[in-house]
């Protein structure tokens, strides 16, 4: 045991989150075709490949705060519809933002918080990022009235 378990239970979700993720987003990237491939497979290959550096990062700091990188792929989840490979990105971006804020909150070692507020503002940004390109937000409509005649 280590002064760190519970810190290091939280990363290792957020380990098995992101190695499911980058197989997920290569496996988007690959089922694509048409246009949609030429709009998004850039995108689901970077974030196969950033998913990936993730849970490279936090394996190797897990395995420093004492504890064992567990590599756990959890269910895989196919689609040949480009909006819902989105949303189920948008869903494991959700989930990775809780599962480090989480971590953050249990967090005892200050090194590892600043590592986690910056992968945190990192997964805040994907996820509006997918937002938006999912069309879910309301801009505000200001300044569009006409003048009356």
């Amino acid at each position: 045991m280590t002064q760190h378990d519970e810190l290091i239970s939280v990363l290792n979700e957020a380990v098995s989150l992101e190695y499911t993720a980058a197989i997920h987003y290569n496996q988007h990237s690959t089922l694509l075709t048409g246009r949609d491939r030429q709009l998004f497979e850039d995108l689901f290959k970077e974030q196969a490949e950033e998913a990936l550096a993730h849970a490279k990062r936090w394996s190797d700091r897990i395995v420093y705060l004492g504890g064992v990188a567990k590599v756990q792929v959890q269910g895989i989840t196919q689609s040949v519809d480009t909006i819902e490979m989105l949303e189920m990105a948008l869903e494991i971006e959700k989930r990775a933002l809780d599962t480090y804020t989480r971590a953050h909150k249990v967090c005892k070692h200050e090194p590892t918080l600043y590592m986690l507020e910056n992968q945190i503002i990192d997964e805040d940004s994907d996820v509006e990022r997918l937002t938006k390109l999912l069309g879910r937000v309301q801009v505000a409509q200001q300044g569009t009235k006409r003048p009356a005649a």
